[in-house]
């Protein structure tokens, strides 16, 4: 059987939430069978002050080596704590945040990111932050990213997986995968759609589709709540036109759902008709 994952990248920053995602990749991991690799990346002081003008966060070669060594030190320390016993390839990169993690993935041939959403600390709960948003679309590849709302809870394996779909878009291959990765992780699979309008009865479910009325993100926390879904499918696409944003359901899930969501990267017709319209 094809594995779920081959190989994830997870962005250290020394955070709790870092720390309280740390058992998800190892989990995850061992249950896919895929190599992990941990970056850190010391960022840009534009990334800091607002800067217009690119500058290395620490001047002079000298500076930067002994900063770099410091950071890989502490990247050793993290490993040793939270992945005593598993290889981890270690990177210690310089850059835009963002930037560096999804051209980290995209160049190690990394097929998914893991890494926190910071909404459990944030005065506004329902905007995640902007590190996570720009990794979720300039990603090519699988992003799983915490529950939201809440501190993300130890691993306890996949056994219930929910995938989201939007019956007026679903791309090619996109249930396919969906099902690809239930059965990887021997899984139970549930396919939930939302509805914006009553239904006669409360929903519809024959054990593995349900149809539920009301908004994406109630439906995804009712769902979710009722099967104890471990990990929620959803797509966001990908758009090539360089102000294009993931989709708007998407964006709901992943703030709106109690448990950590995968989100794929698959492109609907919708989505190569917006890029090359925006292309040309």
């Amino acid at each position: 059987m094809t594995p779920a994952f081959k190989s994830i990248l997870f962005p250290v920053d020394f955070s709790e939430a870092c720390a309280l995602t740390a058992p998800h990749v190892l989990g995850l991991a061992d249950q896919a069978g895929a190599t992990v690799t941990l970056l850190h990346v010391m960022p840009w002081l534009s990334a800091w002050y607002g800067e217009s003008e690119l500058r290395p966060a620490v001047s002079g070669d000298l500076e930067m080596r002994d900063a770099e060594l410091r950071q890989t030190r502490e990247l050793e320390t993290f490993q040793r704590n939270f992945f005593p016993h598993v290889y981890c390839r270690l990177e210690v990169r310089s850059g835009s945040v963002a930037d560096t993690i999804a051209d980290t993935a995209a160049s190690l041939g990394c097929d998914l990111i893991m890494m926190p959403t910071r909404g459990a600390e944030q005065d506004q709960p329902f905007l995640i932050g902007s590190t996570t948003a720009k990794v979720l679309h300039d990603a090519r590849c699988a992003v799983w990213t915490s529950p939201h709302l809440q501190k993300t809870p130890g691993f306890a394996g996949i056994h219930q997986l929910v995938c989201m779909v939007d019956r007026a878009d679903i791309p090619p291959g996109y249930l396919e995968e969906a099902s690809r990765l239930a059965a990887s992780f021997h899984a139970k699979l549930t396919f939930v759609s939302a509805v914006p309008v009553p239904l006669p009865a409360s929903g519809q479910s024959d054990g593995s589709i349900i149809t539920l009325a009301g908004s994406v993100g109630e439906v995804v926390r009712q769902v979710t709540q009722t099967v104890h879904s471990d990990l929620v499918v959803a797509n966001r696409g990908h758009l090539l036109r360089p102000f294009g944003k993931f989709r708007t359901n998407a964006y709901r899930i992943i703030v709106e759902s109690p448990c950590p969501v995968l989100s794929l990267a698959i492109e609907s017709a919708h989505d190569k008709e917006l890029g090359a319209a925006g292309g040309a």
